[in-house]
């Protein structure tokens, strides 16, 4: 089963370096024995969507303005990407990121926390809003994925998708990204979670996904990964573009 895993793995991580506009990707697994993590990573094909960079402190990774003068609208660029509570971490491509983390407060999960939550509302595309959450709380941590698509039956509702994975194999991850390839608009990814590869140390599999997913769309990349004895926490970042000096 492993054999067939990491081809199918392998095949996955060619067909995003074949695919020039993945859109955003959430990537959550297990790195070795001990250390569980993932991967987010943004693209843009707009201004205002390429002005952008990834910034981590106290444990949140959050997009900022590469230059703030040139934002024209925040709303759907501009979010916590990445954030702890307790000992789950919590991986969104937009505002859910929070909401997410205000509903594992109250004792909730992933599912919970979606249920008051939409695809975004960028008309005609309607990008589907993708999060994961890993959770050591329980003796082998647990991943979940969620995927909120705009839904075939009823123009107004979205289509929630829950993966949930109980155990998990060593050096592979499970994604989701928000776009199938471009497109005008790009057709939104309506699959079920890739299984991929997480090969090496925390930088070497950052600067591979860098390498594999580089085209002119991609912005920034971030990997994280999780000691599960300790629940230290490490991050790595490449951006395209650097914070304008102040």
């Amino acid at each position: 089963m492993t054999t067939e895993a990491r081809r199918l793995a392998e095949q996955n991580l060619k067909n995003l370096s074949e695919n020039d506009y993945p859109g955003r990707g959430v990537v959550m697994g297990r790195l070795d024995q001990n250390h569980w993590g993932g991967l987010y990573w943004i693209t843009g094909r707009s201004a205002n969507s390429r002005n952008r960079c990834f910034r981590y402190e106290n444990e949140i990774l959050r997009t900022e303005p590469a230059d703030p003068a040139l934002i024209e609208d925040p709303s759907l660029i501009l979010y916590n990407a990445l954030k702890r509570f307790d000992s789950m971490v919590v991986v969104s491509n937009g505002r859910q990121t929070d909401v997410i983390v205000e509903s594992l407060k109250k004792g909730k999960n992933l599912a919970d926390g979606m249920e008051s939550q939409y695809h975004e509302p960028d008309e005609p595309t309607f990008t589907p809003r993708i999060s994961g959450v890993l959770d050591f709380r329980k003796p082998i941590p647990q991943i979940w994925l969620s995927s909120l698509r705009k839904s075939q039956l009823v123009k107004s509702e979205s289509d929630h998708a829950i993966y949930h994975y109980r155990q998990f194999a060593k050096a592979f991850g499970v994604g989701l990204t928000t776009y199938l390839h471009n497109g005008s608009p790009p057709p939104i990814y309506d699959r079920l979670p890739m299984i991929l590869p997480l090969v090496g140390n925390l930088k070497e599999i950052v600067e591979q996904y860098w390498q594999c997913l580089q085209s002119e769309h991609l912005i920034s990349l971030a990997g994280f990964q999780i000691d599960a004895c300790t629940l230290e926490q490490e991050m790595h970042i490449i951006n395209r573009y650097l914070p304008k000096p102040d």
